[in-house]
């Protein structure tokens, strides 16, 4: 840990402790996780960022948050080239022979993260260290970890559930194994590292889950100990595979990002593999659930209402939205004296044993592989295009890959952008997870007589004709070496029998899990690194191919083997 304490010498030197908050932009690396450590040890906050996608979302995210100093690796640096270095900070062997002043208080501010927004921007959440300490001792008494575990991380900074998995290890004596970026999206490579590693811990979201053991990870499941579960619905039948393949004890777990990392958990019990959903649980300790009607009564049990969290793990509130913080943030008159309630916007009810179940939002909010998003969201960023005058995002079942997908419909001026100028203009302002699978034109969106928009009516033509014939244009034969062998791997990714050089990889069906394995081989294939955003960047054969064949000669033009 000498570099961590390095990082937060350097820090404390220029001023920065507890009071400040600190952006860390990179991408998953051991050094991520020093950097991370480190500021946390100089008593400031950390704010995690994804550098790998929305280019402009970060970079507004970053600039309305008003960080002390920005991190970052080298992705992270051509999003924010003054910001300071991590390969400079870590380059220096040791750390100064002085001792490191008092850490942060438990009431001072762990971490920023942020989370979607009605208004199309993201909100940032506020997570003092008092929440983030209770969550840990707690965990040890559910499933304790210690010097004979290993817990893997191979998720993102960006979801909470991450901040357990990279600390708790630390904090309990356990070793942490940090996948290299990217692995997650070749399930095999994954699965034989966690097996080298004798990993005995695993943190997952169900589709990520579900993707991985039908891909070729699901040997890795046989040596765990623990394996948590959570950012999702937790379906009975992927329970009934995953019990086939570990006899590990196995929590799904739930908890808003208002509410340090999850606020309910249930251990999956014989039995459970029946349900058509597990259950989220009861509350951890310190932790109070209500479930009320519209004016915040509490209802009987069994009786469906929308939950309210109060106790030491609910956040501060959204940094700089005091009024989007007082509508979701309550006073709670169940609690300690002054403590609030957050609305989560979840529909639950209590179960005859006391656990409650999840049945949906009473808004329009969705999980997708785990990521919180807001179809409004989609929308006020569709509506920034210069070309689009409506537009409305639904979200429908997705029976091909499981889970929700996006369908994006639209009316659109004089001009008419196709689906690819779509994807790039969005890629630069959502996350991956929020970018719509398919584009809808219309002269005017169906209304309903109040005059609103009928959404049913758009989900409905959504589900049933998820994309058309007509836009996979006329076939034209790769050309290029490098052309032709990334049309076998769409071949291969997609399940489809010939790519053109205008197919598109989101028309013939790619969505943001299937970018990342294609990702993944690219490196593996012509040993460049892209960012993921390079496939929404450049969607037709043609274009991704070129940005390959132009990494290629930037590595080569720099002597790298």
């Amino acid at each position: 840990m000498a570099i961590a304490v390095r990082v937060a010498h350097v820090l404390r030197d220029k001023g920065i402790g507890p009071g400040d908050t600190v952006a860390l932009c990179s991408v998953r690396s051991t050094e991520q996780v020093l950097a991370l450590v480190g500021t946390l040890a100089s008593g400031a906050a950390v704010a995690p960022f994804d550098v790998r996608q929305a280019a402009t979302a970060v970079r507004e995210n970053v600039t309305r948050l008003a960080p002390a100093v920005v991190l970052a690796d080298a992705d992270g640096a051509e999003l924010f080239p003054d910001a300071l270095r991590l390969d400079g900070l870590l380059a220096v062997d040791g750390a100064p022979d002085v001792a490191l002043p008092p850490g942060p208080d438990p009431t001072d501010l762990a971490y920023v993260l942020h989370t979607s927004g009605s208004s199309g921007r993201p909100k940032p959440v506020q997570v003092p260290h008092s929440a983030v300490q209770n969550r840990f001792l707690w965990g040890q008494t559910r499933y304790p970890i210690g010097p004979d575990d290993t817990v893997a991380h191979w998720g993102s900074l960006v979801f909470d559930c991450s901040f357990w998995v990279v600390l708790a290890p630390l904090c309990f004596g356990a070793t942490l194994l940090v996948a290299p970026d990217g692995l997650e999206a070749e399930p095999e490579e994954l699965a034989a590292l966690f097996d080298r590693h004798r990993v005995t811990v695993m943190h997952s979201v169900p589709s990520l889950l579900r993707e991985f053991t039908s891909e070729g990870g699901a040997a890795a499941l046989a040596s765990l100990r623990y394996l948590l579960i959570a950012g999702e619905r937790l379906p009975g039948d992927l329970i009934r595979q995953v019990l086939d393949l570990t006899g590990a004890r196995i929590f799904n777990q739930y908890g808003p990002t208002e509410t340090c990392i999850d606020v309910l958990t249930h251990e999956i019990a014989p039995g459970d593999e029946a349900l058509d959903a597990m259950p989220i649980g009861r509350p951890l300790d310190g932790v109070h659930a209500v479930v009320a009607d519209e004016a915040g009564a509490p209802v009987p049990a069994g009786t469906a209402g929308e939950l309210l969290i109060g106790g030491t793990s609910v956040a501060w509130g959204y940094a700089g939205a005091a009024a989007a913080t007082a509508e979701r943030f309550v006073p709670d008159p169940y609690g300690a004296p002054g403590g609030r309630l957050y609305r989560t916007g979840d529909l639950v009810r209590e179960r005859p044993d006391g656990a409650l179940e999840f049945l949906g939002r009473v808004d329009h909010q969705v999980k997708i592989r785990g990521v919180r998003v807001e179809p409004s969201d989609v929308e006020h960023a569709l509506l920034l295009h210069p070309d689009v005058s409506q537009a409305a995002v639904v979200a429908v079942e997705d029976p091909e890959h499981g889970g929700i997908r996006l369908a994006a419909h639209l009316v659109t001026g004089e001009k008419t952008p196709d689906d690819a100028d779509l994807r790039d203009f969005l890629a630069q302002r959502l996350v991956s997870a929020a970018l719509p699978e398919s584009y809808r034109r219309h002269p005017t969106l169906p209304r309903l007589t109040s005059g609103k928009i009928d959404r049913l009516t758009l989900a409905q033509q959504a589900a049933h004709h998820p994309r058309d014939a007509s836009d996979e244009p006329p076939y034209d034969a790769p050309r290029t070496k490098t052309e032709q062998t990334i049309a076998q791997m769409w071949q291969d990714l997609l399940g489809v029998e010939r790519v053109g050089r205008d197919s598109d990889f989101h028309t013939l069906g790619g969505q943001s899990l299937l970018a990342m394995r294609l990702i993944a081989r690219v490196r593996a294939g012509f040993r460049v690194r892209l960012p993921a955003r390079a496939v929404f960047r450049a969607p037709t054969l043609a274009r991704f191919a070129a940005v390959v064949d132009e990494a290629v000669a930037q590595r080569e033009g720099a002597g790298v083997g």
